[in-house]
């Protein structure tokens, strides 16, 4: 519930992230082509690329904040367990930030062509997909929580990770889309998303103790 109040103090944040992704994806028919063949074959890429770049604008405010008014000081020293914290973190802006972009797909999927199809397969991707997103993403947050204008490091540390979960995301609604099985790219997700469970919390609790004592 704490994580939900920072949250909604910083509302602005969560905000910006979710109408970066709605301009991306706006934005992309008027530069690219409007043609609704085109658009129906390259929609779940123009969606999965907007969802990237937003979770990638989220999680770059993650810890600085916290960093800031020293709240990552006492979670070191508080006896709790910092893997567990971080979860919880990770769990609390994955809701605010998946869910609204859940409840606009269907609006956004019908502006892009999507048949329906595939459209079913597009947010099972998301909700298996985006876990492991923010996961491998925070690792990269509390690497750099402490450098000045580290955007542009976070992404250069974690977009090449993030290649994996784009390929087999846009691969399993082309999939659907073609009306083949795509059981096997969810199940990748499912493996990816599921190994950055395991590792994330440990790694990001790690790298956010050597930050602060640094």
């Amino acid at each position: 519930m704490y994580e939900f109040l920072v949250l909604w103090r910083r509302k602005q944040d969560v905000f910006n992230a979710l109408l970066f992704f709605i301009i991306v994806v706006i934005l992309f028919p008027l530069g690219v082509s409007a043609e609704p063949a085109f658009l129906a074959q390259a929609a779940s890429g123009i969606i999965w690329c907007g969802v990237v770049l937003s979770i990638l604008i989220s999680i770059d405010h993650m810890f600085k904040e916290d960093y800031q008014d020293g709240s990552l000081e006492q979670w070191i020293v508080s006896g709790l367990s910092l893997p567990l914290l971080m979860l919880l973190k990770v769990m609390a802006n994955w809701v605010v930030i998946i869910l609204p972009l859940l409840i606009m797909m269907p609006l956004l999927s019908e502006m892009l062509f999507m048949p329906n199809t595939s459209f079913w397969a597009l947010v099972l991707t998301l909700l298996v997909g985006t876990p492991g997103l923010f996961l491998i993403g925070v690792m990269g947050a509390a690497l750099t929580v402490s450098v000045r204008q580290g955007t542009m490091l976070v992404m250069l540390l974690i977009l090449p990770l993030y290649l994996p979960v784009l390929i087999f995301a846009t691969s399993a609604v082309q999939a659907a889309q073609s009306g083949l099985p795509y059981s096997g790219f969810l199940a990748m997700l499912l493996a990816l998303s599921l190994m950055s469970l395991v590792v994330s919390p440990f790694m990001t609790a790690m790298a956010i103790k050597a930050s602060v004592s640094g």
